[in-house]
């Protein structure tokens, strides 16, 4: 709602408030009554009546009509939640069937002669070529004593694994 709505919204209201206490308190349409004289104090009451309808009126059809038009954007959003769900299950359904093992395609004679053959690229030049082997995990033996976390025996009094050596 933009800003210039809302402050028309605020006058009608303060408008509104305004013309209900002069409409139903006696004292105030006697004090307009004897400023405008006799004939004009009930003409301007009149229209005062007139237009607090109106504006009440134009009020709920306003609040009423921005209702209507909120539920019908909740209703669309569903709509487009609920279609993006068919459309994931979908693609999930597909994926599945393209991965089960009973869905194989044929290899066209003409690839199936030859095998894809994987040859490792070449070192940098200047770098140390790879033997192949790699460095084993540390043990609990190169682990400092902190880092080892402490295991259970099976007999109570007996010492911990983990425990130095009694001396």
């Amino acid at each position: 709602m933009s800003a210039f709505r809302r402050f028309l919204t605020v006058v009608v209201m303060v408008y509104l408030l305004l013309a209900l206490l002069f409409i139903a308190l006696p004292g105030t349409r006697d004090s307009v009554q004897s400023m405008f004289g006799g004939e004009r104090a009930d003409f301007w009451f009149t229209m005062t009546v007139i237009g607090t309808v109106l504006l009440l009126l134009e009020l709920l059809v306003e609040n009423v009509n921005s209702v209507a038009m909120r539920r019908d954007i909740t209703r669309h959003e569903s709509k487009v939640n609920e279609l993006k769900a068919k459309l994931y299950d979908h693609q999930i359904d597909q994926r599945d069937r393209d991965v089960r093992p009973g869905n194989t395609t044929a290899v066209p004679s003409t690839y199936a002669h030859s095998a894809p053959t994987f040859t490792p690229p070449a070192p940098a030049p200047g770098s140390i070529p790879r033997t192949g082997t790699s460095v084993p995990p540390p043990s609990a033996v190169d682990l400092p004593p902190s880092a080892v976390p402490p295991t259970t025996t099976p007999y109570p009094n007996e010492p911990y694994p983990n425990d130095p050596p009694r001396v």
